[in-house]
This record gives structure tokens, C-alpha cells and sequence, in this order.
């Protein structure tokens, strides 16, 4: 645990050290400026990007976007007045109430709540302190030093979590009640236990329990949800789902996007989110697949030797957190029009993903080293040929580095037991180096009102 904490600390201390010089005109000039360029706000409302220091954190900056929102639920609750901030849910804000930080301090707190989490994460799951410089080298990590909700949805869904493993109701529900009141997870987590409980069913046909484990997983979601209805209509919203209606303000619908026209908002999240698509999202559409077969009975062969059963509490929560991973992938590729701003947010940046990572590691090194090599170099071909041919890519540059990242944390987190300790941690220790570079970044991105990696969005 002290190993971890230290990790988690020396992560922080890092990003302040690179952020802070950046600041400084002979450090910047002289490193990041030779090969980057940093966005600024345009009178006309577009963004440019020219060779210039980072920004210095103020309580103006730091209200950028969606910080604007957050705050103003902080300051004065929900007003009529802004029907769009009901779609923002109040549980960071109150936190951040609480906490009577100005907005220039909050990347403490947040950061502290997401450091907590991980930390419960990884003492449940007995993690080794390489697993958690990896979760830390993912590169969307800058999303945890902002004013958002991120922090606040890992650190209680991890709280739920620890009750779930530790037989522990209560803690339970208090932990996804309190998820469900920092976003709206609802829409997710019910279809995403509703999945795995039929999957369960159809092979073990114990109803009573079935039902049973469906209420008891749904309801501290219904009931957190219903809290963030009954505290929007204190406020003077006109209806108990005005958080689903004020969605309409993002103009969301369903459709089939045009692969060759996938897009984004800026090339920072556009090179993460394409592999992120590829490398995560193929993998675990074809294995949930595989054990829903195996379920029903018609495939006898599935890719890992043991079956799934609802009383292993690892199968069920595998599942769950499974099925939820692809309603956000299912959500942003065909609810955005081809847009995938977000996608690597709500996927990388979830205690769903983290857990995963958790939960199937030594599974995954279990496979032959030539299977998983033959599947994971077929995946980035596939990545780098959709990324190359569209028309929304452009030239290489800096603003790609988050695709080089994500791909070599997903080497470290696939091939960990094919190279020498010393090799390993050697490569880890770079990865996690390059994030923090990678961090500072896009955290400085936020700062400067660039087209932003980030979107608000149900989950």
C-alpha cells in the first residue's frame, strides 16, 4: 500500500514539476515548445494554436467549459434559468461546496478523490504497484485534475464495490447511491445487470435469485437518481426527469456514422479515442459474444477455460462492468453522429475499465504469448489503417501522442510476463514519464478554453 501511495504521489509531484516549468519561457522554448503548439481563445470563438508557455492556474481558467456549470451548481444550485445545467449532476458540486476551495485549489481535492479510489481499488484486488503506474499512464488521466465529476463517480463506484466484494450491502448502496447522484448512471448500470442476469438465467434458471440480485443492484441507482430528481425540483425544475431533457440541448440522436467520416473535437482525443475504439472495443464485443453463446449452449468452446456462473462474485461483476463498457462505446459511436469526442473519457477514465483491468490480468496472461501478440499487433494494424485513411486525420505531430501512449500501456498491460523485470520497469517507468509530459498537456489545453477532449454525456 505505501508502494502504491507513493506511486499515486509521485504522479502528482511530477505533473507540477513539468506544468510549472512550462510556465517558464527558457524551459518551454527550449523542450515542449520545439515541437508543439498550444491552442488559444479567438474573438470570433474558434480556437488557434501557436508557440507559447502554459498557462498559470487562476479561478477564471479553471471555470473553463463544463467547470462553469459544476461551480455554478456549487454557488446557487440549479436555476430554470440554465435548463442545460440539469443534465449535470450535483454530487461533485456539494463535495466541492463543502470543501469551501475556490476553483484554482479544486484539482486537489478532485485528485484526491481519484487517488482514494484507486488506492481501495488496488488493496481489494491485491494490485502490484506496476498495475497502478499503468492506470496512471493512461493518457485521459488529466481529466481527474479538472473540476468534473470524474473523481467523484471513481471514488464512490469504488466505495460500492469494496461492499459488493466484501458482502457488505450497505456499503453497497450507500457507494452506488451516491455513484448515481455524480452522474447519471442509471441508463447504464440497470441494462448493464439486466444483460447479465438473463446470461445468467438461461443456464442456471434460478428466478428467485435472479430477481432478488436484479432489485438489490438496481435499487440504490433508482433511489440516488430519484435524490437528483427531488433536489432539481427543489431547485425549480418543472418535471422529475428534467435530467434526461436537458440533454436535448447536445442534440443527440440515433444513427449509423459513416466509418470513414468518424471525427472529433480536437486531434488530442481523436488519436486516442480511434485505438481505444479498435484495440478495446472489438476484443470485448467478440468475447462477450463468446460467453453469451456459451450461455444459450450453442457454442461449446469459449476463450476462457472456466465457466461463468452468478455465484462467483468475479464472473458477476466482470460481466456487469463488461456490459457496461459497451453501452459507452455503443452510446458515443452511434448517438454522436460520428463524433467520437468523449469516447476515451468515459471508457479510460471509469472505475468500470480500471476494475476490468483489475479483474483480468492474469487471465489474459494466461493465453499463449503467440495468441495474444497475433491479436493485439492485428488490432493496431487495424487502428493505424482506419486512422490513416480518414479525412478528419491530420499530419503526425505532437497532438498524437496520446495514440503511441495508449498503445504502449496496452503492450506493458498484455505482454508484462515476456520481458525481464528490469526491461519492464524500465519501459513502465518511460510510459509513465511520457503521460505526465502527456498530462500537463492537455491539462494546460483545458486551461487555455482549446478544443477540449472532453463531453457531456449521460454516463
Amino acid at each position: 500500500m505505501k508502494k502504491n501511495i507513493a506511486i499515486c504521489l509521485l504522479f502528482f509531484a511530477g505533473f507540477w514539476i513539468v506544468f510549472l516549468s512550462m510556465q517558464n519561457k527558457t524551459v518551454y522554448f527550449n523542450t515542449l515548445g520545439k515541437i508543439s503548439k498550444n491552442y488559444f481563445f479567438m474573438d470570433d470563438g474558434n480556437r488557434g494554436k501557436e508557440k507559447k508557455t502554459f498557462e498559470k492556474i487562476t479561478d477564471e481558467n479553471m471555470l473553463n467549459w463544463d467547470g462553469e456549470h459544476f461551480f455554478a451548481i456549487k454557488e446557487k444550485g440549479y436555476s430554470a434559468d440554465h435548463e442545460y445545467r440539469f443534465a449535470f449532476f450535483p454530487l461533485f458540486s456539494f463535495i466541492w461546496k463543502f470543501s469551501t476551495l475556490p476553483p484554482s485549489k479544486v484539482i486537489f481535492l478532485n485528485f484526491f478523490m481519484f487517488t482514494l479510489g484507486l488506492l481501495l481499488l488496488a488493496y481489494l484486488f491485491k494490485q502490484k504497484w506496476q498495475n497502478i503506474l499503468l492506470v496512471l499512464s493512461l493518457p485521459m488521466c488529466a481529466v481527474f485534475l479538472i473540476p468534473y465529476s470524474e473523481a467523484t463517480l471513481f471514488l464512490m463506484f469504488s466505495i460500492a464495490i469494496w461492499g459488493f466484494m466484501k458482502d457488505k450491502y450497505w456499503i453497497y448502496f450507500i457507494g452506488m447511491a451516491l455513484a448515481s447522484l455524480s452522474r447519471n448512471i442509471l441508463p447504464l448500470i440497470i441494462p448493464a445487470i439486466l444483460c447479465a442476469e438473463l446470461l445468467f438465467f438461461v443456464k442456471e434458471r434460478k428466478i428467485k435469485q435472479s430477481l432478488l440480485r436484479l432489485c438489490m443492484g438496481i435499487l440504490p441507482v433508482i433511489i440516488g437518481t430519484a435524490l437528483v430528481s427531488l433536489i432539481q425540483y427543489h431547485y425549480g425544475s418543472d418535471s422529475i426527469f428534467k435530467f434526461l431533457e436537458a440533454l436535448k440541448h447536445w442534440n443527440r440522436s440515433f444513427s449509423f456514422p459513416n466509418i470513414m467520416h468518424l471525427n472529433d473535437w480536437s486531434q488530442e482525443s481523436f488519436g486516442i479515442n480511434i485505438p481505444a475504439l479498435i484495440i478495446l472495443g472489438i476484443p470485448l464485443i467478440i468475447y462477450l459474444m463468446n460467453i453469451a453463446l456459451k450461455q444459450f449452449g450453442i457454442l461449446k468452446k469459449i476463450i476462457h477455460s472456466s465457466p461463468y456462473s452468478a455465484e462467483n462474485k468475479y464472473n458477476y461483476m466482470n460481466l456487469v462492468l463488461m456490459f457496461c463498457c459497451l453501452a459507452i462505446f455503443c452510446s458515443v459511436f452511434f448517438f454522436q453522429k460520428g463524433c467520437l469526442n468523449g469516447l476515451s473519457r468515459y471508457i479510460l477514465c471509469s472505475p468500470y475499465f480500471v476494475i476490468l483491468m483489475f479483474l483480468n490480468h492474469e487471465k489474459i496472461l494466461s493465453v499463449s504469448p503467440i495468441k495474444r501478440g497475433s491479436y493485439f499487433v492485428s488490432l493496431i494494424i487495424l487502428s493505424v489503417v482506419l486512422f490513416a485513411s480518414l479525412s478528419y486525420t491530420s499530419s503526425l505531430s505532437f497532438h498524437y501522442l496520446g495514440f503511441l501512449i495508449f498503445v504502449g500501456v496496452m503492450a506493458l498491460y498484455l505482454f508484462q510476463d515476456m520481458f525481464k523485470k528490469s526491461v519492464y520497469n524500465l519501459l513502465l517507468a518511460g510510459i509513465f514519464l511520457l503521460n505526465i509530459l502527456w498530462t500537463s498537456y492537455l491539462f494546460n489545453m483545458f486551461l487555455c478554453n482549446g478544443w477540449l477532449y472532453t463531453f457531456l454525456f449521460a454516463f
